[in-house]
């Protein structure tokens, strides 16, 4: 969390980009450069793609039950 030591207060991660207070414009403590925290983040799991082709196979199959049903 960016921190103010001219200001003593916190600010959000996303209203000082540049790392600087967006009131006094004095550099921000614990400020992290837009490019690394978007490199840090974590990509979609595997088992999210693995759940989710499960479900669509699942979920094709019910429509074929259903339009068997149907005719």
């Amino acid at each position: 969390m960016p921190w103010c030591e001219t200001c003593d207060r916190y600010h959000a991660a996303t209203a000082a980009p540049d790392g600087r207070c967006p009131v006094c414009g004095s550099p921000l403590a614990g400020a992290v450069a837009p490019t690394a925290a978007a490199a840090a983040r974590p990509g979609i799991p595997w088992h999210f793609w693995v759940l989710l082709a499960a479900m669509t196979v699942y979920l094709g199959w019910r429509l074929v039950q259903l339009v068997l049903w149907l005719l």
